[in-house]
């Protein structure tokens, strides 16, 4: 017991618990600091990946601008322009007068098409599903379209959101012509007091989802959702393909 009680012993057994205590707390200051690092880390990997996805989806929106540019001069130079050259050449042969009206009309019809493409008309004062019938219209050859619609009457729905919900749902049924080979296109669109939602689904041949990589009509959907800040999401199988697009209404009623 004296032994215990030698001041030596007890000076002793001080610095042993004190290294004890000095060695943990060095421990966990480096945990703590591994810990942090990775933190820091992890966050500047995300960052990247995330700076990284934007400028893909920037350089893919240039992308779908310049083809958008390209369509619309190919409809110019290969259809209206075409019309118009015959149109001129048999007036100046002094042909029939129905043929020359009904070129006319068919060169009317086809530059309120590209206007059409360009700009919905009536949009600050048509609805959203009234200007969605008017976008799916001149693809009535092409299928047989089914709407349904759950309004609530009331929603106010900004016309920046309408152009871009237009957009988005004109490249989904312009790749669903290109790739699916469906004969109908069936289109949900529901709107509450703080949510809107569109589905487009389709009778097509549908396609892996996982594989390959996304073609610029995805990309170009995927920006837009990105800038209204929503949702989308895509289901295919054998029996065709859905495409479900989500967004809360109070982000832009709010920025009204």
């Amino acid at each position: 017991m004296e032994k215990w009680l030698d001041p030596k012993t007890i000076a002793l057994w001080i610095i042993i618990v004190l290294a004890v205590i000095s060695l943990l707390a060095i421990s966990f200051i480096r945990l703590v600091r591994i810990n942090f690092r990775r933190m820091v880390e992890q966050r500047l990997k995300e960052s990247r990946m995330q700076l990284e996805h934007q400028k893909q989806l920037l350089e893919t929106s240039v992308v779908a601008q310049e083809q958008e540019r390209t369509r619309i001069a190919a409809d110019l130079h290969d259809s209206l322009i075409g019309k118009l050259t015959v149109l001129r050449l048999k007036n100046q042969t002094q042909c029939d007068i129905q043929d020359i009206d009904h070129l006319l009309g068919e060169s009317i019809a086809e530059a309120r098409r590209i206007s059409h493409d360009l700009s919905p008309p009536m949009l600050d004062h048509a609805t959203l599903y009234e200007l969605l019938k008017n976008t799916v219209a001149p693809w009535k050859e092409q299928f047989k379209v089914h709407f349904h619609k759950s309004i609530n009457q009331e929603t106010e729905v900004p016309v920046d959101l309408k152009i871009q919900i237009i957009r988005i749902v004109q490249e989904i049924i312009i790749n669903t012509h290109k790739h699916a080979e469906a004969s109908d296109i069936f289109i949900n669109l529901r709107i509450s007091k703080k949510h809107l939602a569109v589905s487009v689904r389709d009778n097509g041949k549908g396609f892996d989802i996982n594989k390959g990589k996304k073609g610029i009509g995805l990309k170009n959907i995927e920006l837009r959702m990105l800038y209204l800040k929503g949702k989308y999401k895509i289901k295919s199988g054998n029996k065709g393909t859905t495409t479900i697009i989500a967004l809360n209404l109070t982000n832009f009623i709010s920025n009204e």
